[in-house]
């Protein structure tokens, strides 16, 4: 009877034991799935050849003295001021490279056409009514870039070198100055240089696609223009603001 005894409680004290462990296994949470690392997007790529278009406006600020040159020293005869304004388009090539993360630099050409004309002296002496009418239709740049970027937005100051076709007709339009009679026109041209700075915003929505807003000053200096019938000299000095948008469309990184 007593082996009997112990025998049934060693018997109970098992089951008691497993049960207690499988109830302790069933109250134990289901381990959670394991998260998909997340996918992080690629930064904006903006190294790379690039070539692409603007349209804008351009504004011509100019000072025009006239000077008389039959003796030899020049002669100031008068000044006059002009101020126009036009519809401006081309086109620009350039690439760029990385820096250092963020900061872009580069290089860029661009050639625009304009329709400034306009008079800029009318005068009136004892030897008749002369009139100065000038005319610039083709600009350009070479210059530098260099800015920062915050993924596809980079934002940037350019300067360098900057260029224009320019060019001043003078009409006698009545009595007789030196050689000139009523009406001859003389034209002299000149390709204006100086320096070109600005700054600018460019976004990129496409992986190889970007579109731009730039504002640009060009300095052209002063340029003299000779009507040697007349006897005269015109010394324009000439300032261009530029603000226009473009797009450009880039080759691949490099």
């Amino acid at each position: 009877m007593r082996c009997f005894l112990l025998a049934l409680g060693a018997a109970v004290t098992a089951a008691a034991v497993g049960g207690l462990t499988s109830a302790s296994a069933a109250d134990l949470p289901e381990a959670m799935p394991a998260k998909a690392p997340m996918m992080m997007a690629p930064a904006y790529d903006w190294s790379g050849f690039y070539i692409g278009g603007h349209v804008g406006g351009v504004w011509d600020h100019r000072t025009v003295t006239t000077n008389n040159i039959a003796t030899g020293v020049a002669v100031p005869l008068g000044t006059g001021t002009g101020n126009l304004g036009s519809v401006t388009g081309g086109a620009q090539a350039g690439f760029n490279f990385v820096l250092a993360p963020g900061w872009v630099a580069g290089l860029e050409a661009d050639v625009s056409g304009a329709g400034l004309d306009g008079t800029t002296i009318v005068t009136a002496t004892r030897f008749g009514t002369d009139q100065h009418h000038n005319e610039l239709d083709l600009y350009g740049t070479v210059r530098g870039r260099v800015g920062y970027a915050v993924n596809n937005v980079l934002l940037y100051g350019t300067g360098g070198f900057a260029w224009a076709d320019e060019k001043i007709t003078r009409t006698q339009v009545t009595g007789v100055f030196a050689n000139a009679v009523a009406p001859v026109s003389e034209t002299a041209t000149q390709i204006g240089v100086g320096w070109a700075a600005g700054a600018g915003v460019e976004w990129g929505f496409a992986p190889n696609w970007s579109a731009r807003a730039e504002y640009l000053h060009l300095d052209l200096g002063t340029q003299s223009f000779t009507f040697p019938l007349a006897m005269q000299r015109n010394d324009a000095k000439v300032n261009l603001d530029v603000v226009r948008a473009g797009v450009n469309y880039k080759f691949g990184g490099w």
